[in-house]
């Protein structure tokens, strides 16, 4: 081979150290089509996480298993890698698809004809992903567990990948304990070996004390070292990018609205550009690279942390899920009053009641003729959707909390 850009040759060299990677390029024999389809190992790896051979030998074993449900697993994988060459490397329809050929090229080599990746390559690609919609994020939010609004949150309030988050650790989170909304976050982004700044807001703070709590339920220790997201099942390990795919591609079937981690990307790029008009700044808060190389240079005009910190403050009513109509608002600014008004004994009952809905218990059924202060008896064993300034009452009468709704109302059982 000759007169290949060194860029270029790195792609080859990495992809030529794997038996995997050096069997699918010594068959080829046009340099243009060696060097896109190593560009595309290298992306998939990427996106993965993962070795060359890695990939390979977790598609031959899914394989053995059940060649169905590998194909299950591993279509969706290659649709989420389209949309990240798409969105992510902003590549045309054409070189989509000839990059999402070379990398399925990499385990069909490996595999008999019988067992090759299925996915189908895109044939036409918009080169702008849609965000998801704020209504149906609101109605994606409502339905999900503890975990999932705990991700959902953290995605949509930061702005971070998939690939950089699944690798924080708690002590990310600064101040957390001390009860802030608004949390900063020095993170680094792989992809674009770039260290940035972003936030994170009331919606991902609420639903990470949830996620807490819940993971202490289950007795697992959590310190500053404690992976920020783990997977679902004890004992707990890293969360990793394709289990995070695989709960959001659950999540999607559940809701029957499309959700990625891609999607929520760019739902914080789209709504929090309606406010932060400084597209240096919302760059910067995305992890993407500053004028090609020239960082040193533009970091001089990013704003200093508390300056930034006030326009993501400013800008997050366009991505808080609890906001949107006057009515969500009123109810928004009524909890605020009604937790002003609290005194500290009533706080603590709250607080022990939020902490049982993490354990499982049995009913406690109040005496048929015990009245709540309504009227409704609550000896019944029924549902309520309530105003959380009528919460304390039910809580004193038996009732338990199965629900905080995302515009600020609680179901309540009896």
């Amino acid at each position: 081979m000759t007169k290949i850009h060194p860029r270029d040759r790195s792609y080859i060299d990495f992809v030529m150290q794997f038996p995997e990677g050096k069997h699918m390029l010594e068959k080829i024999g046009k340099d243009s089509t060696k060097i896109a389809y190593a560009k595309a190992v290298n992306f998939l790896t990427d996106f993965l996480g993962k070795t060359p051979t890695q990939i390979v030998q977790e598609y031959q074993a899914d394989v053995k298993r059940n060649l169905y449900e590998a194909s299950d697993k591993w279509e969706p994988i290659f649709d989420d890698f389209a949309t990240y060459l798409k969105n992510e490397k902003k590549y045309s329809s054409a070189t989509v698809t000839l990059y999402h050929s070379g990398a399925k090229n990499l385990i069909n080599m490996s595999v008999p004809r019988r067992m090759s990746v299925q996915a189908k390559t895109p044939i036409a690609f918009s080169r702008t992903i849609a965000g998801v919609p704020f209504n149906e994020l609101k109605e994606i939010f409502a339905i999900s567990n503890v975990r999932e609004r705990a991700i959902i949150a953290f995605l949509k309030d930061s702005g971070m990948s998939k690939a950089d988050v699944v690798g924080l650790n708690l002590d990310v989170l600064e101040n957390f304990d001390r009860g802030d909304q608004f949390i900063h976050l020095d993170v680094y982004r792989e992809k674009e070996s770039v260290e940035y700044e972003t936030f994170i807001g009331p919606n991902a703070v609420e639903a990470l004390k949830a996620y807490f709590i819940l993971r202490r339920s289950h007795r697992e220790n959590l310190t500053p070292k404690s992976p920020l997201f783990v997977i679902d099942e004890i004992p707990f390990s890293r969360l990793d990018p394709e289990s995070m795919s695989t709960a959001f591609q659950r999540l999607t079937k559940r809701s029957g609205k499309v959700i990625s981690t891609h999607r929520l990307r760019k739902f914080f790029e789209t709504y929090m550009a309606l406010v932060v008009r400084h597209p240096i700044v919302l760059k910067y808060w995305m992890g993407h690279r500053i004028g090609k190389g020239r960082d040193v240079e533009a970091r001089y005009i990013i704003p200093p942390t508390p300056e930034q910190l006030k326009l993501y403050q400013e800008a997050y009513h366009n991505i808080d899920l609890t906001g949107g109509t006057l009515e969500e608002r009123a109810k928004i600014a009524a909890k605020e009053q009604f937790e002003k008004m609290l005194t500290p004994e009533q706080k603590e009952i709250i607080a022990k009641s939020g902490l049982k809905l993490m354990r499982k218990k049995e009913n406690v059924s109040a005496p048929k003729d015990e009245t709540c202060e309504d009227g409704e008896h609550c000896g019944e064993n029924k549902f309520k959707q309530i105003l959380e300034t009528k919460l304390l009452r039910y809580l004193k009468n038996g009732w338990q909390i199965v629900y905080k709704l995302a515009n600020g109302e609680v179901i309540v059982r009896q």
